[in-house]
Protein backbone atom coordinates (compact mmCIF):
# COMPACT_ATOMS: atom_id res chain seq x y z
CA UNK A 1 0.00 0.00 0.00
CA UNK A 2 1.11 3.37 -0.79
CA UNK A 3 -1.37 6.02 -0.12
CA UNK A 4 -1.24 9.58 -0.71
CA UNK A 5 -3.59 12.29 0.69
CA UNK A 6 -4.51 15.57 2.10
CA UNK A 7 -4.70 14.81 5.81
CA UNK A 8 -6.06 18.10 6.99
CA UNK A 9 -3.82 18.71 9.58
CA UNK A 10 -2.84 21.75 10.89
CA UNK A 11 0.98 23.20 13.02
CA UNK A 12 -1.16 24.77 15.83
CA UNK A 13 -4.10 23.07 15.64
CA UNK A 14 -7.35 24.50 17.10
CA UNK A 15 -7.88 21.38 19.80
CA UNK A 16 -11.60 19.37 19.23
CA UNK A 17 -11.73 21.61 15.72
CA UNK A 18 -8.88 20.47 13.85
CA UNK A 19 -6.28 17.88 13.56
CA UNK A 20 -3.01 18.33 14.80
CA UNK A 21 0.66 17.17 12.55
CA UNK A 22 1.84 15.26 15.16
CA UNK A 23 -0.90 13.81 16.38
CA UNK A 24 -1.61 12.49 12.97
CA UNK A 25 1.84 11.03 13.41
CA UNK A 26 1.28 9.02 16.14
CA UNK A 27 -2.12 7.99 14.68
CA UNK A 28 -0.53 6.30 11.13
CA UNK A 29 2.26 5.17 13.26
CA UNK A 30 0.45 3.14 15.58
CA UNK A 31 -1.46 1.30 12.33
CA UNK A 32 2.24 0.40 11.42
CA UNK A 33 2.51 2.80 9.12
CA UNK A 34 5.33 5.57 8.03
CA UNK A 35 5.19 8.71 5.69
CA UNK A 36 7.72 10.25 3.47
CA UNK A 37 7.86 12.67 6.50
CA UNK A 38 8.84 9.96 8.58
CA UNK A 39 7.38 8.71 11.54
CA UNK A 40 7.04 12.20 13.28
CA UNK A 41 6.53 15.05 10.99
CA UNK A 42 7.79 18.46 10.89
CA UNK A 43 4.98 20.85 11.99
CA UNK A 44 6.60 23.66 10.12
CA UNK A 45 7.05 21.00 7.24
CA UNK A 46 4.29 23.03 4.97
CA UNK A 47 2.44 22.14 1.73
CA UNK A 48 -0.48 24.81 1.78
CA UNK A 49 0.25 28.92 2.07
CA UNK A 50 -2.96 30.33 0.65
CA UNK A 51 -5.69 33.00 1.65
CA UNK A 52 -8.29 34.38 0.19
CA UNK A 53 -8.34 37.66 -1.59
CA UNK A 54 -11.20 40.19 -1.34
CA UNK A 55 -12.11 39.38 -5.09
CA UNK A 56 -13.33 35.68 -3.67
CA UNK A 57 -16.12 34.64 -2.43
CA UNK A 58 -17.13 34.74 1.29
CA UNK A 59 -15.03 37.90 1.90
CA UNK A 60 -15.25 36.68 5.90
CA UNK A 61 -12.10 35.01 5.14
CA UNK A 62 -10.44 37.91 3.34
CA UNK A 63 -7.30 39.47 4.66
CA UNK A 64 -5.15 41.88 3.27
CA UNK A 65 -1.92 41.41 1.79
CA UNK A 66 0.24 42.03 4.69
CA UNK A 67 -1.41 39.68 6.72
CA UNK A 68 -1.65 36.21 4.66
CA UNK A 69 0.39 34.41 6.28
CA UNK A 70 -0.94 35.34 9.65
CA UNK A 71 -4.61 34.40 9.13
CA UNK A 72 -4.12 32.34 5.74
CA UNK A 73 -3.62 28.29 5.79
CA UNK A 74 -0.23 28.11 6.36
CA UNK A 75 0.05 24.25 7.08
CA UNK A 76 1.54 20.64 6.57
CA UNK A 77 -1.36 18.58 5.23
CA UNK A 78 -0.01 16.92 3.01
CA UNK A 79 1.48 13.34 3.28
CA UNK A 80 2.35 10.14 1.89
CA UNK A 81 2.10 6.55 3.78
CA UNK A 82 2.93 3.38 3.52
CA UNK A 83 4.03 0.36 5.38
CA UNK A 84 6.82 0.68 7.56
CA UNK A 85 8.12 -2.75 7.12
CA UNK A 86 7.55 -2.66 3.22
CA UNK A 87 9.19 0.75 2.37
CA UNK A 88 12.18 3.20 2.76
CA UNK A 89 12.36 6.73 1.66
CA UNK A 90 14.80 7.02 -1.12
CA UNK A 91 13.96 11.58 -1.23
CA UNK A 92 11.06 13.25 -1.11
CA UNK A 93 10.39 16.75 -2.48
CA UNK A 94 7.64 19.16 -2.71
CA UNK A 95 6.26 21.67 -5.48
CA UNK A 96 4.55 25.19 -5.50
CA UNK A 97 5.96 26.58 -9.00
CA UNK A 98 5.05 23.86 -11.10
CA UNK A 99 9.18 23.32 -12.19
CA UNK A 100 10.11 20.86 -9.50
CA UNK A 101 10.82 23.40 -6.62
CA UNK A 102 9.52 24.84 -3.59
CA UNK A 103 9.57 28.25 -2.51
CA UNK A 104 9.05 28.58 1.47
CA UNK A 105 7.43 31.65 2.27
CA UNK A 106 5.43 31.87 -1.30
CA UNK A 107 1.88 31.64 -0.79
CA UNK A 108 -0.27 30.37 -3.63
CA UNK A 109 -1.91 29.61 -6.16
CA UNK A 110 -0.40 31.85 -8.26
CA UNK A 111 -1.09 32.15 -12.07
CA UNK A 112 1.61 29.50 -12.86
CA UNK A 113 1.05 27.28 -10.59
CA UNK A 114 -3.18 27.19 -10.19
CA UNK A 115 -3.50 24.63 -7.02
CA UNK A 116 -3.69 25.77 -3.25
CA UNK A 117 -1.30 22.75 -2.17
CA UNK A 118 1.74 21.91 -3.03
CA UNK A 119 2.86 18.81 -5.41
CA UNK A 120 4.24 16.04 -2.73
CA UNK A 121 6.40 13.11 -4.08
CA UNK A 122 8.46 10.80 -3.08
CA UNK A 123 10.83 7.80 -4.17
CA UNK A 124 10.69 4.59 -2.07
CA UNK A 125 12.46 1.75 -2.34
CA UNK A 126 11.29 -1.91 -1.40
CA UNK A 127 12.52 -3.16 2.19
CA UNK A 128 13.92 -6.63 1.59
CA UNK A 129 12.97 -8.90 4.30
CA UNK A 130 15.68 -10.86 6.15
CA UNK A 131 15.46 -14.72 6.55
CA UNK A 132 16.58 -16.35 9.77
CA UNK A 133 17.76 -19.43 7.38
Amino acid sequence: LVFGLDANTYEKAKPGKQQDVLEWGQHYVSYDLTSCWGDVPNPANYTTFNSRTYLQPQLNKACKKTDKRANGDVNPKDFILFGKEDFKVVHTWKDNTGEKSYIEDMAFPTLNFPSDHGILATIVEPITPTSNA
